[in-house]
């Protein structure tokens, strides 16, 4: 029994290693080619007409929709009557001239970039049966605000939750008939250089935490008041930029996920979800809540992706969301059959673009699960 579970882990591990979510798989491929401003991230934000993308090692274009992200040594194909605008990762904002052409963010000094992934590996989370209570935010994030507001999920049965806040030498509680409430104002202050956890608790005789969540790293801390500073002055070259309302808050989006600040990146993008219905939106809703250990809200927001990146046409959009779910559904929940269903949906869209980068891990992957079984 120790040697089966021994080798299961192993797979596990390994399959979590060689499986990340959409732009983490995307900046993995780049390791070696590239120097440090690889890991820029430089955003389409506005798109007239046909307008279509080559990478490196394609042989094929692909449409460019909003929120497609550019790179250096990318080709760019626009026809007379089509625009683009193009956010480099220095926060400056380029007009694509129509013809064959690079991507026009050579040498910008990248202040959006993506993410490392190391709260990916570092610990893993499992689904919740519904049981207990399941932090939502703040969780493994670092908060710009000191007053974050507090989400978990609901459990069947329960009408108050006990809700804790507890630090080195800090302890905040409140009772609460809901599953949200911000941090009040008269509370104590929460300060940089502290680790933070929430923590909450059912009502009844047979209480239930979300600490019966396995896992470590699942807190929060304050950015310094000098980080800060630093976002909120690049938050403000994002709205001097003067676009609409829905690529601005996505624009700030990213510029929270680059700082860490997981928790606020993910409120500014539902906060536009309803009305900018981009499948650039969702699936970075995907990636931070999978980058947080949320396994069934990142699935929510890719399916959601993928819908609409199949209604845009979105080729690539489509590949990366399937390469996350087969993340989701093979090492996460263990669900073979699905994660095979989508590791082969973007083996198609690979060779559909021409990617053989992605043709080959993908291929490795098919193996390892009709090795395995699991």
């Amino acid at each position: 029994m120790k040697q089966r579970y021994w080798k299961n882990a192993q797979l596990v591990l390994l399959l979590l290693l060689q499986f990340s979510p959409s732009w983490l798989l995307l900046q993995a491929r780049l390791v070696g080619a590239e120097n440090d401003s690889g890991q820029a991230v430089n955003l389409a934000v506005f798109i007239e007409g046909q307008v279509s993308v080559k990478r490196k090692g394609w042989t094929n274009y692909a449409a460019v929709v909003f929120g497609t992200s550019l790179r250096r040594g990318d080709l760019l194909r626009l026809d007379d009557s089509s625009r683009a605008k193009v956010v480099c990762s220095d926060l400056t904002l380029h007009d694509i001239a129509p013809g064959i052409v690079g991507v026009p963010c050579e040498g910008a000094r990248p202040v959006l970039r993506r993410p490392d992934g190391s709260m990916i590996n570092a610990t893993r989370s499992w689904p919740s049966d519904g049981s207990f209570p399941v932090v939502l935010s703040p969780r493994k994030t670092k908060l710009l605000s000191p007053r974050p507001v507090l989400r978990w999920t609901p459990v069947k049965g329960t009408t108050n939750y006990q809700v804790v806040v507890r630090g080195i030498n800090f302890y905040w509680s409140r009772v609460s008939s809901g599953t949200e409430i911000t941090y009040p104002d008269r509370a104590p202050a929460l300060v940089a250089g502290v680790d933070y956890k929430l923590v909450v608790e059912t009502s009844g005789k047979n209480s239930r935490s979300s600490s019966d969540e396995p896992g470590l790293g699942l807190g929060f801390s304050m950015l310094s008041s000098k980080e800060g500073k630093t976002v909120l002055e690049e938050e403000g070259q994002i709205e001097s930029l003067g676009l609409p309302e829905g690529p601005t808050q996505f624009l700030i989006a990213n510029l929270y996920a680059t700082h860490g600040l997981n928790a606020e990146a993910i409120q500014t993008l539902e906060g536009i979800s309803s009305t900018f219905k981009v499948a650039a939106v969702a699936r970075l809703l995907g990636d931070l809540y999978l980058n947080i250990g949320l396994p069934r809200q990142a699935e929510t927001n890719y399916l959601n992706s993928l819908d609409l990146s199949k209604d845009g046409k979105d080729d690539e959009g489509q590949m990366l969301v399937h390469l996350a779910l087969a993340h989701i559904y093979g090492p996460l929940l263990g669900n073979v059959k699905s994660a095979s269903e989508h590791l082969n949906a973007s083996l198609a869209l690979a060779n559909k673009l021409g990617d053989d980068y992605i043709i080959g891990e993908v291929g490795k992957r098919l193996t390892e699960l009709k090795k395995t079984g699991t």
